[in-house]
């Protein structure tokens, strides 16, 4: 997950690290921060852990990211329009599965990226599915200070209570 303000991006480790296992070229500014300074682990135990990025770049960087999923267009929707969400995202991600299983051997040589495609959709799905569970309070996590305030509490489920889930 990423939340964009104004003057920063906070990037979960979890979309940095597979931004990193991906084929998408990373701003050495973004890989330095994260990987540049040795062995970086990252794991169950800080996968959800929020890395602040302040550099204009790098703020533009991750605001034209569409894969990852964006906690102010999330955080608002009740768990059936995320659910309605997460199924236009099997509807995209299988549209060009099909797509691409009917070409030739030649034409998906020549259109690689729509694999990449797909299995970014996925990430971006199972993304979703952890926010569900974090809503319904089987996953902890912790939303950046800086995005909810000094007071203590889990932002999401307040938001979510509010809209009577």
């Amino acid at each position: 997950m990423k939340i964009i303000t104004e003057k920063a991006a906070y990037v979960q480790k979890n979309d940095l690290m597979y931004l990193n296992s991906s084929s998408l070229a990373i701003p050495a500014s973004i890989y330095m921060k994260v990987f540049g300074w040795g062995v970086t682990i990252i794991d169950d135990r800080n996968r959800y852990e929020f890395v602040k990025f302040e550099e204009d770049s790098e703020i533009e960087f991750f605001k034209d990211i569409d894969w990852m999923i964006d906690y102010n267009e999330v955080k608002d929707l009740t768990e059936e329009e995320m659910i309605n969400l997460g199924q236009s995202i099997v509807e995209k991600k299988n549209a060009i599965a099909k797509k691409y299983n009917g070409m030739s051997r030649k034409e998906k040589k020549n259109n690689c990226e729509m694999v990449q495609d797909c299995e970014l959709l996925e990430f971006k799905m199972y993304s979703l599915a952890d926010i569900i569970h974090y809503k319904r309070g089987e996953l902890p996590m912790d939303l950046p200070v800086e995005v909810v305030g000094k007071k203590k509490g889990n932002l999401f489920q307040k938001v979510f209570k509010k809209k009577g889930n």
